[in-house]
């Protein structure tokens, strides 16, 4: 795996886990709304580093992915 693809890696990896941890706490329902959408987002992004395309490039390659 490439420096930049761990590294986005890594970084989706992390919000996940802290986005789990912020669901075990007490929300608002708009608050677990949000992140529970931000954590579906984060293990998309995750998958799509990690599941290469059919030519062999990552699916983020040439292209920004917000870690927030």
């Amino acid at each position: 795996m490439p420096a930049v693809s761990f590294a986005l890696s890594r970084a989706h990896s992390r919000n996940i886990e802290r986005y789990h941890r912020l669901l075990k706490s007490h929300l608002t329902d708009v608050e677990r709304n949000y992140i529970e959408w931000r954590l579906s987002h984060e293990q998309a992004a995750l998958a799509a580093i990690e599941r290469p395309h059919q030519d062999g490039a990552h699916a983020d390659a040439g292209r920004a992915v917000s870690v927030y």
